[in-house]
């Protein structure tokens, strides 16, 4: 039976072993394993991952399965997109599950997690980065209400990449 609950600190190695897993599950066919190292040693390190714990307006949900975590999202209160929606919007950093457990509803329960703490903090929209070319992804976003507003630039490593911005009025 999958849970969701949020984060403690001591399971940040196993949510960035997910971290991992995924991405590279996901993006591996489509990118050199240089840069995807390189992203690895600097988004993915246990510093950054603990530092970005602690950072204020931030929120980390853990899918588990027992006690194994299988999945997560992360919320954070980003400028990014304040020119488009406001200063009044929260950010779905990220949202990643275990090839394993895909098609399992974990990433509609992390979704309904994720909405109702937006909800909950009164904000007005939220809104995500998704790569250009993550369709699977895309469609999962799209038959939760979200809609494509504007599009950055995302360094995998040495290769510039285009990243969709999506948002949600809530």
């Amino acid at each position: 039976m999958i849970r969701i609950e949020e984060a403690r600190f001591d399971q940040i190695p196993a949510m960035r072993q997910v971290a991992i897993s995924s991405y590279a599950d996901t993006f591996a066919s489509s990118n050199t394993p240089e840069n995807l190292k390189a992203f690895f040693d600097t988004a993915y390190t246990l510093p950054i991952l603990e530092q970005e714990f602690y950072e204020p307006h931030s929120k980390l949900y853990l899918a588990l399965d027992n006690d194994n975590v299988v999945g997560f999202v992360r919320l954070r209160k980003s400028n990014e997109a304040a020119s488009y929606l406001g200063e009044n919007a929260i950010e779905l950093h990220r949202l990643y599950l275990l090839t394993s457990v895909q098609g399992q509803s974990v990433g509609q329960l992390l979704m309904e997690k994720a909405l109702a703490y937006a909800m909950q903090g009164r904000f007005e929209w939220i809104w995500l980065g998704v790569w250009e070319k993550n369709f699977k992804a895309q469609r999962f976003y799209k038959r939760w209400g979200f809609e494509r507003f504007s599009e950055h630039t995302f360094w995998m490593g040495d290769d510039p990449q285009v990243d969709w911005l999506l948002k949600k009025k809530l």
